[in-house]
């Protein structure tokens, strides 16, 4: 009998889900504010990439550049762009039209891995409109 393929699992269950983003980007911010984890998750912390801070700085810490986007905190587990995207739409409700769209769009790795490098790239020519600086490696 053929193996079955593995379908994508929730990462373990935790009180506490960290989110860092860059607060200068429009289409970040809103997607950041808009997205609600409370109901599945003990706590939700959204935290922005150019205020800086100690989780900032263990994502600084790891093979990625915070302008290639964001990040995910689970326990000790961080999840980077694509799969950022891919683990908060598995860990969204299905309150609210964001939340059932988001979880709707992005619950497939694949959708999530193709549609990321547009996402972030709509983020490049935001932040030009806005004459904002790419967010600073290290300090």
């Amino acid at each position: 009998m053929p193996k079955r393929r593995q379908r994508a699992q929730l990462p373990r269950q935790t009180d506490r889900v960290w989110l860092v983003y860059d607060g200068e980007c429009p289409m970040c911010n809103n997607y950041a504010q808009y997205l609600r984890l409370q109901q599945s998750v003990g706590e939700f912390v959204l935290v922005d990439a150019r205020q800086g801070g100690p989780i900032v700085d263990e994502v600084r810490r790891l093979p990625h550049d915070l302008n290639d986007g964001m990040v995910v905190k689970i326990g000790d587990r961080h999840y980077v762009g694509h799969e950022a995207l891919h683990v908060l739409a598995l860990l969204s409700t299905d309150h609210g039209a964001f939340n059932k769209f988001n979880r709707l769009a992005f619950s497939s790795p694949l959708i999530s891995r193709f549609t990321y490098p547009l996402m972030k790239a709509g983020r490049w020519v935001l932040l030009k409109l806005k004459g904002v600086a790419p967010i600073q490696s290290h300090d």
